[in-house]
């Protein structure tokens, strides 16, 4: 893990704790030391005092302060090294639900960087689910499987799905350092106007979490995108798998304008085919 630059050590405040909030000590505690992070009191990387250290801070017993850094290790802010002591973890990336853009951009846009290894690109047969979502005339069809690293850590499992005519024309080539979006206008002239997208919770397969660097069954998000050319065609069927604690999603809303929608499951039409593996080949 990446050390910050050495600086003064970070001294918690002694908590007032109130009876009547009903909140239990060790959240209010979590609730002080997520408020330093927020603040950048305390970076990426810092290490926390010692147990002791925050518990006499505190003014608690040590069994508190451990409840709090647990459930703050369980939201992912917090690190534990054998040996070496507790560190703030990197913050989860925020991906915004506003604008339609690539992710090139919005990394870009964040001041990180991005990293594309293209696991696998050619002709398959969707299944008739997809086939009907898209608009395609035969299952014939490209797909694109895609691993995104954000600052070099694993961070998207991509499966993108192009019409057949349309993915012939990608130079799969440029795929690992040029956005599909753009590469889409520039091979073929067709521009991407809208998408329709809905994200869901999941659980990681044996094959993902392996790609993404976790454990088998994890919680994720499930992005699924269908996107349309100005010309209102189908053009991209994306998938996208990230880990929860490595994403928060945001979106600006105003109240005179149409922003997120909660939809059942059961009534959202572009959610993934569930029947297909997430990785069908080409690796």
């Amino acid at each position: 893990m990446t050390r910050p630059a050495e600086r003064g050590a970070w001294s918690p405040q002694r908590i007032s704790f109130s009876r009547n909030d009903g909140l239990p000590k060790y959240v209010a505690i979590s609730r002080a030391i997520t408020a330093a992070i927020t603040e950048e009191e305390l970076a990426v990387g810092e290490p926390l005092p010692s147990q002791k250290e925050l518990a006499e801070s505190f003014g608690v017993t040590l069994m508190t302060v451990r409840q709090a850094i647990q459930l703050l290790i369980e939201q992912g802010l917090l690190v534990t090294e054998q040996g070496k002591g507790t560190y703030v973890g990197r913050a989860a990336f925020r991906l915004p639900m506003g604008r339609l853009s690539s992710l090139a951009v919005q990394v870009a846009a964040s001041g990180r960087t991005l990293r594309t290894e293209v696991l696998g690109f050619e002709p398959i047969e969707v299944s008739p689910l997809e086939q009907h979502r898209m608009g395609l005339e035969s299952p014939a069809a490209y797909e694109l499987v895609r691993l995104r690293f954000v600052d070099g850590d694993p961070f998207i499992l991509q499966s993108s799905v192009l019409p057949l005519a349309l993915g012939a024309r990608i130079d799969a080539a440029a795929l690992g350092e040029r956005s599909l979006y753009e590469l889409i206008e520039e091979s073929t002239g067709t521009a991407v106007g809208r998408a329709h997208e809905t994200v869901q919770a999941t659980n990681l397969d044996a094959e993902s979490a392996e790609l993404l660097g976790r454990r088998e069954g994890e919680a994720a998000l499930l992005s699924s995108r269908l996107t349309f050319s100005t010309t209102g065609s189908a053009v991209v069927d994306d998938r996208a798998l990230t880990a929860g604690d490595s994403v928060v999603v945001s979106v600006d809303r105003q109240a005179d304008e149409r922003g997120l929608s909660l939809l059942l499951s059961s009534d959202a039409p572009v959610l993934a085919d569930s029947s297909l593996p997430f990785v069908r080949g080409g690796r």
